[in-house]
């Protein structure tokens, strides 16, 4: 049977669960029910399914929308920045069972820019915008889209690059990070797939964009544009795109020039390789590059580059429930913490508009401290946990952001400053099947918020060393059931919540949790 041939195996919530942590972060366990109950093709159809564009986000103080028309003078750009975050944030939290915000991120780190450095947060939004709604789509028009978004053209000085001055920049990342990707270098100069001859002649076919204040469109100036013809190396089978000075130079030469580089095979085997290291796992075995990436990078030519087929293959496929993809990936931040808080609903989100988003801009503000921070990847080769080698994920946990992830369950089960954290345990609990059974307590937080099991001696210690320290599960029986009989007996409500909070804190701890 063939590794991306449909998958045949039982469809429990063990299954369930992989599939929805790894394209929407988590979920409740009751949405969880109802995957179990539509089954794996159902579950994508929901997955994949087109949806409207989320309302844009606004100034909290005003409610009025700035991504449109002149910014307000008055409020600085890092204030704008901070605010898209925030909406950002929003977004990733209450999607629902959609891949589209996970998508969002994969391709935000793809096409890497930082809000910062732009320095315009229209132009970030509307970058961020059009990969949200056009995630699923041409991987191709995606990449002609981006070159002349002012996002990039301004993060990677493409609206510098003219004729006789000529910016390698993005002529560069192009090749390198954004389509086909740099070999093993085999000569000086020549990095399989392209050359620094390449990287030159591209920087001219690019020259004559600019970001367009008044539109917040890319536009092309002709007078800045190289008209000379464009020599490529052999890699690229001795391509020439022909200068032109009409109007529709710009986007004809990028038009050959994107055609040029997505006929290579490279291509479309380097984008389904970031996105099987985003979805399944970093290691690419020669049995994994064999069986799975090259079919699905044919995949992907023979449907015109359309992405969604490719992902929906990927995730439907026997290699994507097998035994080792499960628990092979480390969370990182935002499946860390967004996860976290679509698993639980003991927390109010505000309604009005200040509080909003300052409910939010505190999950951006945790998500920077794990070393995510969402609109500011380190580079332009985006955060090194899905790229770098040999490491990968291995990079989200170290001696700084342990202690972190640890301080932020830490605050959302505990609280801080006398206010009740994000996750009140007690009424958590209450939700579970039969809370009064440690047994089945534990049962279901494995079941809720881990994705690999825990031994039966494991399961023991959680009951008898945390739950009741030096008890047996007994006890939690007698307090839980006094507590239920007498719940306004405050000194059995502070043990019984006691016992969760340091429950849960040792819980959210565990080795077991950083899996994904």
């Amino acid at each position: 049977m063939a590794a991306i041939d449909p998958y045949s195996g039982p469809w429990t919530r063990r299954e369930a669960w992989h599939l929805i942590r790894r394209t929407c972060f988590g979920a409740m366990p009751t949405q969880i029910d109802v995957v179990v109950q539509n089954g794996l093709s159902k579950t994508l159809d929901t997955l994949f399914a087109e949806r409207a564009a989320p309302p844009p986000p606004v100034n909290p103080n005003t409610g009025t929308t700035y991504v449109t028309g002149t910014l307000d003078q008055a409020i600085n750009t890092g204030q704008y920045n901070q605010w898209t975050k925030a909406w950002w944030a929003e977004q990733l939290l209450l999607d629902g069972i959609s891949i589209r915000e996970k998508l969002t991120l994969f391709w935000m780190n793809h096409f890497a820019t930082e809000f910062t450095t732009v320095q315009q947060p229209q132009y970030s939004y509307a970058l961020l915008n059009y990969l949200r709604m056009n995630g699923q789509k041409s991987f191709k028009d995606m990449a002609r889209q981006v070159t002349i978004e002012p996002a990039m053209l301004r993060y990677l000085n493409g609206n510098t690059n003219t004729v006789g001055n000529a910016n390698e920049n993005y002529a560069r990342e192009l090749q390198e990070l954004f389509t086909i990707g740099k070999g093993p270098e085999i000569a000086k100069g020549n990095y399989t797939t392209y050359t620094e001859d390449d990287v030159r002649a591209a920087a001219k076919v690019l020259t004559g964009w600019v970001d367009n204040r008044q539109t917040g469109k890319g536009t092309f100036d002709i007078r800045r544009h190289d008209k000379t013809d464009k020599q490529f190396s052999a890699n690229y089978g001795n391509v020439v795109i022909k200068g032109r000075a009409d109007a529709n130079a710009g986007l004809t030469e990028l038009n050959e020039l994107l055609d040029m580089i997505f006929a290579q095979n490279a291509t479309s085997l380097f984008i389904v390789r970031k996105l099987y290291r985003f979805f399944v796992n970093s290691d690419i075995t020669p049995e994994v590059e064999t069986s799975v990436i090259v079919p699905l990078a044919a995949t992907l030519r023979s449907n015109n580059w359309m992405i969604g087929p490719v992902l929906r293959t990927l995730l439907a496929s026997e290699h994507f429930y097998s035994a080792d993809v499960h628990g092979a990936v480390l969370k990182s931040p935002a499946d860390f913490l967004i996860g976290l808080l679509r698993s639980v609903n003991t927390y109010a989100i505000p309604t009005d508009l200040p509080t909003r988003a300052t409910f939010f801009k505190s999950i951006t503000d945790y998500m920077m401290a794990l070393q995510m921070d969402i609109g500011e990847p380190p580079n332009v080769a985006g955060w090194e946990a899905y790229y770098q080698t040999p490491d990968y994920y291995k990079l989200w946990l170290t001696t700084v952001t342990l202690p972190l992830r640890n301080g932020a369950t830490d605050s959302l089960v505990l609280g801080q400053r006398g206010k009740q954290g994000a996750i009140n345990t007690v009424e958590l609990v209450k939700q579970f099947k039969n809370p009064s059974d440690a047994h089945a307590l534990v049962d279901e937080c494995i079941d809720r918020f881990f994705t690999v099991d825990l031994t039966t001696e494991k399961r023991l210690s959680l009951i008898e060393d945390v739950l009741v320290p030096g008890g047996k599960d007994y006890d939690w029986t007698t307090l839980w059931t006094t507590y239920m009989a007498t719940p306004t007996d405050k000194t059995v409500s502070a043990l019984v919540k006691l016992r969760l909070d340091s429950f849960f804190k040792f819980f959210f701890r565990m080795a077991e949790y950083q899996l994904v």
